[in-house]
């Protein structure tokens, strides 16, 4: 009877052992069944000034899927270069425990006029793509909780790279709109009048409101469409570049499954229509496919500006 004995007296030793503490998942790394909401709020940073790397759940393979997207850039029919710039980084990572894909799109559009267009637009992406690689893409590849919620780090993204522009070509101004997409997650930014559309099965959805002249008026007048035709609508009063404080418009989305994300310069939208634009996407075999055809038919318009574009789906 002793190994009775020994052997009730491991089990009430295992009883009164604590329980396991339960860690929580990265916020980023969330399952794929998880809300739009939960995922928002988990990216709340921690009051904690240290935070440690935690262990995530294991998710199906299928939950990372990455993003299907095409992208096109053209100088157009009467510029002599081209002053748009636009950039594209997508990661997709499977292994033990997956993490949620996530990509970066921005489009850029130099000011015509202005000294330095295409320099500002060049460093307006790069400059947004180095600070979100810094603090957001490698803390989510190293599992840690970002610094900060991801509103704010667009927004001081695209002020680092205002602050550069204004010191490496001071008088030069650009457009920027981007798209930070996890998982089915969209946070939007942008400044000036390059925009940011839904293209649904019927119909087109402006994402993004001008930072312009003509969509002020339009706004706080209530100007009428053929009032509105009046005003230049190349006059913004908001763009990178410029020493005023900037306000950049902030939006986030859940991407549907069936509609694209499109962004693009006012050498597409000022150009063709949305019809035009719907029954292209519509009847392209792919989003590349999409791309090339609208700038072509940006260009059988006139092509009087450069015309650039990104189309992102699911």
């Amino acid at each position: 009877m002793k190994w009775l004995r020994r052997l009730l007296g491991k089990l009430r030793m295992r009883e009164e052992l604590p329980a396991p503490e339960v860690t929580e998942p990265s916020p980023l790394a969330v399952p794929a069944s998880a809300t739009l909401g939960q995922a928002d709020t988990q990216l709340v940073p921690s009051p904690e000034p240290l935070r440690e790397t935690r262990p995530l759940p294991t998710m199906s393979p299928r939950s990372a899927v990455g993003l299907r997207f095409g992208w096109a850039t053209d100088p157009g029919l009467v510029r002599t270069h081209n002053e748009d710039a636009l950039l594209i980084l997508h990661a997709v990572y499977e292994g033990s425990g997956s993490l949620l894909p996530i990509g970066l799109f921005l489009v850029a559009d130099g000011m015509g006029g202005h000294r330095g267009g295409e320099q500002a637009s060049d460093l307006a992406v790069r400059e947004i793509a180095c600070y979100l690689t810094s603090h957001l893409f490698i803390p989510h590849l190293a599992r840690r909780v970002p610094e900060y919620p991801i509103k704010e780090l667009l927004e001081e993204a695209v002020r680092a790279a205002n602050a550069q522009i204004l010191r490496a070509v001071p008088g030069s101004g650009t457009t920027v709109v981007g798209a930070l997409v996890i998982g089915d997650n969209v946070h939007l930014i942008h400044v000036g009048d390059s925009r940011a559309y839904l293209v649904w099965p019927d119909r087109l959805e402006q994402l993004t409101e001008d930072h312009s002249l003509v969509q002020r008026m339009i706004s706080l007048r209530g100007l009428s469409a053929d009032e509105a035709a009046s005003i230049p609508r190349n006059l913004l009063y908001q763009a990178l570049g410029h020493p005023s404080q900037l306000s950049p418009g902030y939006r986030r989305i859940s991407l549907p499954p069936d509609a694209w994300l499109m962004l693009c310069t006012d050498g597409l939208w000022g150009e063709v229509s949305e019809d035009q634009i719907l029954r292209t996407v519509r009847e392209s075999a792919s989003p590349q496919e999409a791309c090339d055809r609208l700038v072509q038919r940006a260009r059988a318009a006139g092509g009087h500006d450069n015309i650039s574009m990104i189309l992102i789906g699911r």
